[in-house]
């Protein structure tokens, strides 16, 4: 499934830096990053996996993308069944 993009790319990548409007960008201070958690990224392994069959077109429709979305997703599931575990 591909997912309709907007963005006029070709005009953007013309833009010059001194043409973008950064005053609508909130300012951040300590306490906006207080509850961030640092991640680094994992080594990537494969694996073979059995899944159901809905499962396995929902993530063959992802595309190319697959490999990414699934891992962003397991790992969303494993930080928030152990995010008592992670530091800081």
């Amino acid at each position: 499934m591909k997912h309709s993009n907007k963005t006029d790319w070709a005009k953007l990548s013309q833009q010059s830096e001194k043409s973008i409007n950064y005053t609508e960008i909130a300012e951040t201070d300590a306490s906006f990053w207080e509850d961030a958690m640092r991640y680094t990224p994992q080594k990537k392994v494969e694996i073979k996996l059995k899944i159901d069959e809905d499962i396995a077109v929902w993530i063959t429709q992802l595309g190319e993308n697959s490999n990414s979305a699934i891992n962003n997703l397991l790992r969303s599931y494993y930080m928030g069944l152990n995010q008592f575990h992670f530091q800081k």
